[in-house]
């Protein structure tokens, strides 16, 4: 799984970027969905956007999140991306089953 980190309007520093790596090691368990993804932090004057886009096996998970803290938005759009994750793990599975039982019948 390759993920690029991108910051727009500030630099980012070796700090922010271990504690996205770190996030992101959370999401290894989904890795067998995960194709590859993008983090992109934007820092506005009082407001820092945080945007995480995966492409997973036939789909796109896009979460965005505007917090005045870049850390606490990293936060929340990695919850709101595993929360996803869960909700598409759970669907594909149930579409096996489906296929299983049909090829019995």
């Amino acid at each position: 799984m390759n993920l690029k980190i991108a910051a727009r309007n500030f630099a980012l520093t070796d700090m922010i970027q271990e504690y996205a790596n770190k996030k992101l090691q959370k999401l290894e368990r989904f890795s067998h969905h995960i194709i590859n993804g993008e983090l992109v932090m934007e820092k506005d004057k009082a407001l820092s956007m945080v945007e995480l886009n995966l492409s997973v096996k036939h789909s796109l998970i896009t979460s965005k999140v505007k917090t005045p803290d870049i850390y606490e938005g990293i936060n929340d759009v990695f919850r709101k991306v595993e929360r996803q994750l869960k909700k598409y793990e759970e669907k594909f599975r149930g579409r096996k089953r489906v296929m299983q039982k049909s090829k019995r019948l």
